[in-house]
């Protein structure tokens, strides 16, 4: 891991497209940034993060924002569905 990455957890992966969606958080000029970004498997077979994704400074206002809004979506119906089938791939892992 990059020494500047404090966090780094894999979000989606499309082997058959190659790539990843990661959730970063790493610290550039002395700032702590969140990033949601999209990585690409490289010819030498190191994922690799592209220009694809967002970058936002990580203080707390920002953070609780993006809780609210992923708040928002799970209280709505459609994200009720997704919770459900959070859980239902946790429980067959699980097994």
């Amino acid at each position: 891991m990059d020494s500047n990455i404090l966090y780094d957890k894999l979000i989606e992966e499309n082997m058959d497209k190659g790539y990843q969606v990661r959730l970063v958080v790493n610290e550039f000029r002395e700032v702590i940034y969140i990033q949601l970004r999209k990585y690409f498997l490289s010819y030498e077979g190191e994922w690799v993060p592209s220009r694809e994704g967002v970058s936002i400074p990580a203080s707390f206002e920002n953070i609780r924002a993006m809780l609210d809004g992923l708040l928002d979506v799970c209280a709505s119906a459609e994200g009720e569905a997704l919770i459900q089938e959070y859980y239902e791939r946790l429980e067959k892992k699980q097994t």
